[in-house]
């Protein structure tokens, strides 16, 4: 065609468009709105992808360098950033430490950086402190804790000061929105911390790292908090209680004129330490410079794929096929609706090229409003919602990024799609002959035979494909974008398969009509005007199948993954039990279980737990094991000895067992396990550490490991196993030179108190031993999975809204049909029945098709996730809701919807001959 005909038809198209208005707003609806998805998803990755100058700022703020001890004597291999990777070399056996090595192993941190840095630099610790707890209306709070002057310009970028003002005196803190969110508090509210309870802390201010918005964490003033929190620690508490990180950090100022270098790094790191200079990040070392890079993949192996992002890749993949699916029913119904302009136009000389041009022009006209539109609202939505993503992402954009060659690809695409929508209706218009358009008649064909054949290759050649990618292809570099061989295996195999049932829906649907025959005359009538308008019918079944498709891959891929951890799933006691940790015994101890009797009621009787402990020095001990192997895929902690009376068995173990409780009276190791048990009917207990022990003059070193031979009677039960690999009385252990540890106690409740209850209660406890706990087991908890959610809204809209373009499609076309039964005496309900019917038709037709298509791609998944080095294998399991929701509740809606809103006066209309 020339040119000049192209303006012409695009006029036409244009005015045709503007004429059928709420047609062309539906299409461009269509259209725009995966443009917008897209275009939101790619704003958003933009922006969160930082500059080189944004990222160092995260990390060193408004200084010039950050310097951190990762390991003092030993040497370290970072990226120029260390944030972004950082390790430890680990020595060859026999050799010698550096003289780097050496000095930094014997001299003062602050000496030495000092020392390493430009003259007249200045040091200001970044000192993170320990994770404590803080009072909150409802008792305690775990949060981290640090000590910066948020006030000076050095910490801005790393960490800000969003509300409020900055703490001022000893007494004031600041908090991180999500330390205020989790204790229940705001800016002016008051806190306590254990072990400073007579000092009252108030909150002056409110601080994010703009890289991590949900760190839970205090910020004091320089020398206001964590020496005082140090004091104030039990030398008993666990590590992470006593103080911050064993080694230092330190942003750095240079002075005037001064500079850092990669050659700079290199000598810190071979001192032990990580340094992150502003003028290194900003321009790099070349990539072969960098022995981090060579190294790491060595070091850490390659990293497993994010799971998630292949199961959107992948759904994302096999929805672009969707909105032509969807939009190219509207088209078609401007074809019929236009069909006799059409046919005027080839009457009056027009070829079949001039009438084809017409309906694709419809598709470039409002390709390109879609297109435009769903860039300009996605890019507005991102603008207008960027406080939210930024808090559900958890990290600040960098900047507000509008990539152009990006923008400019999401629209081509979108209208691309649209064009391909339009191609199909096009087509038929063209070959529709002029006499059949001016009198309003169609020629029906049967399924291309080959077509069909096609289909079914390409289906199985699909499944197959992806099946085997997910096993055989083995995981590595990428090869496109972040998606390496066995990801892009996956998606091209579920594309391919859902080609084919996309090739084979025309049969499908003719083969669904050929039964109509045995049906009552409404659902008769409705069968067989969808298979004989097949370009209308396949459209609309096979966008609620990509739709479905989609939702039903993600359901299956997170329903599996969350049948699988809840195998996996290891309790740490009996469900709902309430379980005291504390390391202390006598008097303490008591009191802390009298105070929880007072804070949680109705708890049941109490166990007192304790771990056989072999002393084998003052002050030294190690835990008793029973020899045998360990099932470490069932077991729920470390292999360990427990101690215990019958209260112990019953309520920890859950055994009810007299002849146990008799056993374990008379001094007996009950046995959980029968690979502990030798032959002899006996247990052997296996002692380690003696080698350690100071030794007097002329005493012979014990061995280090010892094994002890002692009567055992097994009590072979899974469910205890997993607890301990054995129960013995606190009293027997000094006859076999072993003590007893206690460990807390564990109470069993009808009902598991709630999470405030918990709260409270472990805040009276902690008030009086800051290193107890208090743990409820609560089983497994399932994650909430929204992204699951939202695709099953969208298949349900969409197939919803497919089933009803068709359905209004078919009242079109069929109004001299039913004009005709009406003059021949039909009921009105005939007609919301067959509407209704149809609806419900392609809806479950194409809702159907989509499930079994769904599970190619989840299956794959999941197979690819189990494929690797010491994985469980695969647990397939189908999200019956959410199949029953899309299957079959769906296509009811959609058909009594469809019926509900038809209605039943027919106009009576002439009819040429």
């Amino acid at each position: 065609m020339r040119l000049g005909a192209w303006k012409v038809a695009l006029r036409i198209a244009r005015r045709d468009a503007l004429r059928a208005k709420g047609r062309s707003a539906l299409i461009v609806a269509m259209v725009a709105l995966p443009v917008l998805g897209v275009t939101g998803a790619d704003v958003v990755h933009r922006s969160g992808q930082l500059t080189p100058a944004e990222r160092v700022e995260r990390v060193v703020g408004g200084a010039d360098a950050l310097v951190t001890a990762l390991a003092p004597g030993r040497s370290v291999e970072q990226a120029p950033v260390a944030e972004d990777g950082a390790f430890a070399v680990e020595p060859r056996p026999g050799q010698a430490p550096t003289p780097e090595q050496q000095k930094a192993a014997g001299t003062d941190p602050v000496a030495l950086v000092t020392g390493l840095l430009p003259p007249g630099s200045v040091l200001t610790a970044a000192r993170p402190g320990p994770e404590t707890g803080a009072t909150s209306p409802e008792g305690l709070v775990r949060t981290l804790t640090a000590e910066a002057d948020v006030a000076d310009p050095l910490w801005h970028g790393r960490l800000n000061l969003v509300d409020g003002h900055a703490p001022g005196g000893p007494r004031e803190l600041a908090a991180t929105r999500a330390f205020l969110d989790h204790a229940g508090l705001a800016v002016g509210g008051t806190t306590t911390l254990p072990g400073l309870e007579r000092t009252t802390f108030t909150i002056t201010g409110v601080v994010e790292h703009p890289d991590d918005l949900r760190r839970v964490e205090l910020v004091a003033q320089p020398g206001a908090l964590l020496d005082q929190i140090a004091a104030a620690t039990p030398p008993d508490s666990p590590a992470g209680e006593r103080s911050g990180p064993e080694h230092g950090a330190w942003l750095v100022r240079l002075p005037a004129g001064a500079a850092l270098d990669w050659a700079k790094v290199q000598e810190f790191n071979a001192h032990g330490y990580t340094l992150t200079a502003r003028s290194v990040a900003l321009a790099p070392p070349p990539r072969a410079a960098v022995p981090y890079y060579r190294d790491a993949y060595r070091s850490t192996g390659p990293s497993a794929d994010n799971n998630t992002k292949v199961v959107v890749a992948t759904v994302t993949g096999m929805g672009l096929l969707e909105v032509a699916l969807l939009a190219g029913p509207a088209f078609a119904v401007g074809a019929r609706r236009s069909r006799r302009q059409l046919a005027l136009l080839g009457a009056a000389g027009g070829r079949r090229s001039h009438v084809g041009a017409v309906v694709l022009g419809g598709g470039l006209v409002l390709g390109v409003a879609g297109a435009v539109v769903g860039v300009a609202l996605g890019t507005g939505a991102v603008a207008g919602l960027r406080p939210w993503i930024e808090r559900a992402g958890g990290a600040r954009f960098g900047h507000f990024a509008l990539p152009p060659l990006d923008l400019l690809a999401i629209a081509g695409i979108g209208l691309l799609t649209a064009l391909l929508a339009a191609a199909l209706p096009a087509l038929q218009a063209a070959r529709r002959s002029v006499t059949a358009g001016l009198t309003g008649r169609d020629t029906v064909r049967g399924p291309n035979r080959w077509v069909t054949l096609l289909g079914l290759v390409l289906l199985a050649a699909g499944a197959i494909l992806a099946l085997y990618g997910a096993g055989a292809v083995q995981r590595g570099l990428p090869v496109v974008s972040t998606y390496d061989a066995r990801t892009l295996t996956v998606l091209g195999g579920s594309i391919t398969a859902e080609l084919g049932l996309l090739a084979c829906t025309p049969f499908l649907v003719a083969l669904v009509g050929r039964a109509a025959g045995r049906l009552p005359l409404g659902p008769r009538l409705a069968l067989r005007d969808s298979a004989r308008h097949r370009s209308r019918t396949a459209p609309a079944v096979a966008a609620v199948m990509a739709a479905v498709a989609g939702a039903v891959a993600i359901g299956v891929y997170s329903t599996s993954t969350d049948a699988e951890n809840r195998r996996d799933y290891r309790p740490q006691a009996p469900y709902g039990a309430v379980q005291l940790i504390a390391t202390t015994d006598g008097p303490q101890l008591d009191i802390m279980r009298a105070e929880l009797g007072k804070q949680l009621t109705d708890l049941g009787p109490r166990a007192d737990l304790a771990d056989a402990v072999y002393r084998f020095c003052a002050g030294c001990s190690s835990t008793v094991q029973l020899k045998g192997t360990a099932n470490w895929r069932t077991a729920s902690g470390p292999p360990h000895l427990a101690a215990g009376d019958a209260a112990v068995l019953r309520t920890q173990f859950g055994v009810h067992d007299p002849a146990a409780e008799q056993a374990l009276a008379a001094g007996k190791i009950l046995v959980f396990d029968r690979a502990f048990l030798a032959g002899d009917g006996r247990t052997v207990l296996q002692l380690r550490g003696g080698s350690g022990a100071p030794l007097q003059p002329g005493e012979i070193p014990k061995p280090d490991l010892q094994e002890l031979p002692v009567d055992a009677v097994l009590v072979e039960n899974p469910t205890a196993a997993r607890f301990a690999q054995g129960l013995i009385l606190p009293s027997a252990l000094p006859k076999l030179g072993l003590a007893a540890q206690p460990t807390g106690s564990i109470w069993v409740p009808t009902t598991p108190p709630d999470r405030k209850a918990q709260q409270r209660a472990e805040a009276s406890v902690v008030r009086l031993n800051r290193a107890a706990q208090l743990e409820v087991e609560r089983g497994y908890q399932p994650r909430g999975d929204a992204l699951t959610l939202a695709l099953s809204g969208f298949a349900a809209l969409v197939v919803l809204g497919a089933a009803s373009i068709a359905t209004g499609l078919a009242a079109a076309d069929s109004r001299q049909d039913q004009a005709t039964l009406a003059a021949v005496g039909a009921p009105p309900r005939i007609r919301r029945t067959m509407a209704g019917l149809q609806c419900a038709l392609i809806a479950l037709l194409g809702a159907l098709l989509g499930a079994v298509n769904g599970f190619v791609p989840a299956v794959g998944l999941l197979k690819s996730r189990a494929s690797g080095f010491g994985s469980h294998p695969a647990l397939i399991t189908a999200p019956w809701g959410q199949l029953l929701l899309v299957v079959l509740v769906l296509p009811v809606v959609a058909g009594l919807l469809a019926a509900l809103f038809t209605r039943t006066r027919i106009p009576l209309g002439r009819r040429l001959s």
